[in-house]
């Protein structure tokens, strides 16, 4: 079973040989910060902290997606913030979600020109959950330079790995068309599967609008669900969470290799990671056990757990400019 670091580590070693993709197709390594793209995100892509010390790691710019608890406001970043959602999770405390404002967008971007990047690709969470990516393109219209804005109907680490293909070539001289190819590619075969114990925060944030005739039946088992077109659907309903995870398993080990598997939990860590094991042989990619966001986990619920699915894709002849 692998951590954090582990995987950390090779998405650094994996970060330094992309420069061998370069060979023939990009136009210059490494080339100006005035000639470079940054890329900005949203906390629901489940990054850690981590992937800042990876060798472009400085290139990527993280927006929170707020979280209410009763009448707080809390940020991703918010020292309190797990400890308190994790009470209110658990004693039913009135929580809701809201997409960052224009304004947040507003003063990323800004601050990013001032940083003296050229262009922006701004990636993020599915616009069928949330209205980040809205938000986005509001600001996108007044931003001091050129922002592309993409919505990757997905969520958590399938959104993460979009994210972090595209940065690990932003230092390569490839035009922002070229890179915005990249993260949306990986964006649509990516995949996310989960299963909560309950469905009473997807119903109370009203993330599951197509599955009310299916609640009473519901109420019995561990309902496993994906994400399909950016939306929640029901992908089978087993009794018990032991069937879920046999399932969920069985999913992850069934896909087309290579593959990247990366398990997210909230609350239940021991079963994340025996998760985690079951799935290493399989993946191209020390799996690793990372907590779910904030923004994600209010909907989820206390116990949730799921996977995301992403192909390594092959890049390296993919639209050459």
């Amino acid at each position: 079973m692998s951590d954090v670091a582990a995987w950390i580590a090779r998405l650094a070693a994996t970060s330094r040989d992309v420069r061998s993709e370069a060979v023939g197709w990009a136009r210059y390594i490494k080339p100006a910060r005035k000639d470079r793209v940054a890329i900005v995100t949203d906390t629901s892509a489940a990054l850690p902290d981590e992937v800042y010390q990876l060798p472009n790691g400085s290139e990527l710019f993280i927006i929170p997606i707020p979280v209410m608890i009763g009448d707080q406001i809390y940020n991703e970043d918010d020292e309190v913030l797990h400890h308190d959602l994790s009470i209110a999770l658990a004693a039913g405390t009135s929580l809701r979600t809201s997409r960052p404002s224009p304004g947040q967008f507003s003063a990323t971007y800004k601050h990013v020109a001032e940083q003296g990047y050229s262009r922006i690709l701004s990636i993020h969470l599915s616009s069928r959950l949330s209205g980040t990516t809205d938000a986005a393109r509001i600001a996108a219209q007044s931003s001091p330079i050129p922002v592309t804005v993409l919505d990757s109907y997905n969520a958590g680490m399938s959104l993460g790995h979009a994210v972090l293909d595209t940065l690990m070539r932003t230092r390569l001289g490839l035009s922002p068309d070229f890179l915005a190819d990249i993260a949306q590619r990986q964006a649509d075969v990516g995949q996310t599967i989960f299963t909560v114990p309950n469905l009473d925060a997807l119903r109370k944030g009203g993330r599951i609008p197509a599955l009310p005739g299916l609640l009473g039946q519901l109420l019995q088992v561990r309902p496993v669900m994906h994400l399909k077109d950016g939306a929640i659907e029901l992908l089978d309903r087993p009794r018990s969470q032991a069937k879920a995870l046999a399932l969920i398993t069985e999913i992850a080990n069934s896909a087309e290799t290579p593959v990247r598997l990366s398990v997210q939990a909230y609350g239940d860590f021991e079963t994340a990671h025996e998760l985690a094991a079951a799935l290493e042989e399989h993946s191209s990619m020390p799996v690793p056990v990372l907590r779910l966001p904030a923004v994600l986990a209010a909907h989820l619920g206390l116990g949730a757990l799921g996977i995301s699915m992403s192909p390594a894709l092959d890049y390296a002849g993919y639209g050459r400019p």
